[in-house]
């Protein structure tokens, strides 16, 4: 016998009176009719920007160097980057085994000066095709010195036994990390050999979040 939840009106932009279906605990049924991304993606909200050349990867733990960093230029109150990607793409590795990860860190307190945008809003790409330019406040810099507050993994390390460019890290984050007004947000590549060289970006959404007080 087929379940019957009770019907509750909602009305719809059109202004039209849409029912709503919840179950007798009062939970809302909800049916999804898109992939999870696409309403971000179809509001031309989703952005991604990368490297143009290729960067020696770290030997150590890094400190107060970041590879890339993304800085929320937003006034407060405006909107709240939803990091979604990072990713890595090797150009260059030495001949023999090596391995490269990606470190990342989460900065505590809005930076004293602000950062300098290394790579032009023309090579901003909305994850929409056939979009416009960039018209947002995001600041990518590269090699910028950071406070240290504590670099942690991202992902797995990707070993490489021969020396061939096409080996790459893509790490999903889903919203995992968000870079409210005034927040900025590092990643590096940490390898054993400066040879392995990257291009790193990220892909992040630009979203008006509710306030909520920490």
């Amino acid at each position: 016998m087929p379940i019957k939840w009770p019907l509750v009106g909602r009305r719809r932009s059109d202004g039209e009176l849409q029912d709503v279906a919840v179950t007798p605990d009062g939970a809302i049924y909800i049916a999804q009719d898109v992939p999870p991304l696409a309403y971000l993606v179809n509001s031309w909200a989703m952005w991604s920007v990368g490297e143009a050349v290729l960067v020696a990867s770290v030997t150590a733990l890094p400190t107060t160097t970041a590879q890339i960093s993304l800085y929320n230029n937003e006034e407060e109150g405006g909107k709240s980057y939803i990091l979604q990607r990072v990713y890595a793409i090797v150009g260059a590795v030495p001949a023999g085994l090596s391995q490269f990860g990606i470190a990342h860190c989460i900065h505590r307190i809005k930076p004293a000066t602000r950062p300098t945008l290394d790579i032009p809003y023309t090579s901003f790409t909305n994850m929409k095709a056939r979009s416009g330019a960039y018209q947002g406040r995001a600041i990518f810099d590269l090699a910028l010195t950071v406070a240290d507050d504590l670099w942690k993994p991202l992902g797995y390390s990707i070993l490489n036994a021969v020396s061939a460019v096409g080996w790459q890290a893509d790490v999903w984050v889903d919203g995992l990390v968000i870079i409210p007004p005034g927040g900025l947000y590092s990643a590096v590549a940490v390898s054993n050999s400066t040879s392995v060289t990257t291009r790193m970006g990220f892909t992040w959404a630009e979203v008006q979040l509710p306030l909520v007080q920490a």
